[in-house]
């Protein structure tokens, strides 16, 4: 939150934002390239739950100047991250994603009537939880509730079928900023955690 009210004072300070204009967007997608030490006991062909393709959704509130900054807060849900289907092991499992992120997009004076592309990146919250099945069979684990510092970065683009709606498109890759020690839960020694998403969603200007 600290670096998001950084962002937004930076972007008050500059030219331009006579012309801001904020933007609301729920989004659905898919989470994949998932990659992580915490035990991930739901695993078939050697392919983990959190390496395959799970859905999210999620949101996103952005505050545009008319120039080429921005702010943004983006929220990620993936139910089922530590999941396979049918198998039964995981009693329930997720992945959050809370990041505040500067975006950088093309002046808006040129792309009012196409697509304006962006891409944007920072920091914030990534937190998996993970609850073993009580008749799971296998050796009990205890419930991993964590939350970790993590990073995001990526792109996209926003192209508006009238005034106040529009679409985005979004590819956006999630992280760790370093492993930290977390015991009794990994695999490893520390606690690391990546993914990607793909996102599209309905964009509400104001």
């Amino acid at each position: 939150m600290k670096i998001f009210a950084l962002c937004c004072l930076v972007l008050f300070a500059l030219p331009g934002t006579a012309a801001a204009e904020w933007q609301f967007t729920p989004f659905v997608g898919l989470t994949f390239r998932g990659s992580t030490s915490i035990a991930d006991i739901e695993t078939v062909d050697d392919k983990p739950a959190s390496e395959r393709v799970h859905k999210h959704f999620g949101g996103a509130v952005s505050f545009l100047g008319g120039g080429i900054l921005g702010v943004e807060t983006i929220f990620n849900w993936t139910p089922g991250f530590f999941q396979q289907e049918d198998l039964g092991l995981v009693e329930t499992s997720r992945s959050i994603a809370l990041m505040g992120n500067l975006v950088v997009t093309a002046p808006r004076r040129l792309t009012e009537y196409s697509l304006r592309p962006f891409i944007s990146g920072g920091f914030g919250l990534l937190k998996p939880f993970v609850r073993q099945s009580p008749v799971g069979g296998t050796e009990a684990l205890p419930v991993v509730d964590l939350n970790l510092f993590g990073y995001n970065i990526g792109g996209g683009a926003v192209g508006f079928f009238s005034q106040r709606t529009g679409v985005r498109f979004d590819l956006r890759y999630y992280s760790t900023v370093r492993p930290t020690d977390e015991g009794g839960v990994t695999i490893e020694d520390r606690v690391r955690l990546r993914y990607m998403t793909a996102s599209i969603g309905v964009v509400f200007r104001r």
